[in-house]
């Protein structure tokens, strides 16, 4: 089958593309393209057609932070492979594409003794989604690490960014949809592999003790500081909250599981009634750390 991407070199397009194959939420309608992009080249030209025929287009890593409609999405969804999941060294500066995993990021520092990112230890999702939005834990984040970025504006015009440049806020940043993420400078420091070992190990047995298992986007909700979104939930006593198979998780109260045959509706609808909630008895408006796509 044609589409207007078959004459575009260093991709691999599939039309009305299930989302439940690329979501952690196991949710969503199905994309009208989903396109996996390869080489520079290609995504540069990829750009070019979606803009020159005004479509919507969004670029995933891991699909850990998003939330697709029951009705899909009818623009383009676009992955990055190949170069894009590259990885150097030169003394403690790592250049990664931005659709390296995390986890192969960690072992390749780890291997080559570099550390300073165990932090990120269990976070699913790629080095530029993990960028874009201000990956952190342990009192880290993505911040502390990026020293500066190469982006893709939406007209195929790249640019280097500084750390200051891209902004940085609490899991945020001011990469605006449409700017896409190329490659990363994440700098880290020389220590004992077995220490880097030590400390990986230390942080996937927290966050397994504290974190459901089963399908979710991870934290549903940023915390309001001084507060803490899941510990809000819980005081509003809407742990085992369900809709459907959409479930407020037993475990922590921030993450919002599919037991199984949820729809995206189930998911939208519980995560309203806990915002009502929270607001009625606590007079805090919680925000969406979820990116929701329709």
């Amino acid at each position: 089958m044609r589409t207007p991407f078959s004459s575009v070199a260093g991709t691999k397009v599939f039309v009305q593309e299930s989302m439940t194959k690329h979501t952690s939420f196991h949710l969503g309608g199905n994309a009208r393209y989903f396109v996996k992009v390869f080489s520079l080249r290609a995504l540069k030209k990829l750009l070019h057609i979606i803009e020159k025929k005004k479509m919507r287009y969004c670029i995933i890593g891991a699909g850990s932070n998003i939330l697709v409609s029951d009705r899909g999405y009818p623009g383009v969804i676009i992955k990055l492979y190949g170069v894009f999941r590259k990885v150097r060294r030169n003394n403690g500066m790592f250049w990664c594409g931005s659709g390296l995993w995390i986890d192969h990021f960690l072992q390749r520092a780890k291997a080559q003794g570099y550390g300073g990112a165990e932090f990120l230890a269990g976070i699913p999702g790629t080095i530029g989604g993990a960028i874009k939005g201000n990956a952190g834990a342990f009192g880290k984040s993505m911040a502390d690490i990026v020293t500066s970025i190469t982006i893709m504006t939406g007209h195929g015009v790249i640019q280097n960014l500084s750390s200051r440049d891209i902004g940085f806020g609490y899991r945020r940043t001011e990469i605006h949809d449409g700017v896409t993420i190329l490659t990363a400078q994440l700098k880290l420091n020389r220590r004992n592999q077995k220490d880097i070992a030590s400390g990986i190990r230390k942080n996937l047995i927290y966050r397994n003790k504290i974190q459901p298992t089963g399908f979710s986007a991870g934290s549903y909700f940023r915390n309001i500081k001084p507060h803490i979104a899941g510990k809000l939930i819980d005081a509003c006593g809407l742990k085992g909250l369900r809709i459907g198979d959409a479930e407020v998780s037993t475990k922590h109260a921030n993450f919002i599981i599919n037991r199984g045959n949820a729809r995206t509706s189930d998911v939208l609808r519980l995560a309203k009634m806990i915002k009502d909630k929270v607001m009625s008895t606590k007079g805090i408006l919680l925000e969406e750390e979820v990116k929701f796509l329709k």
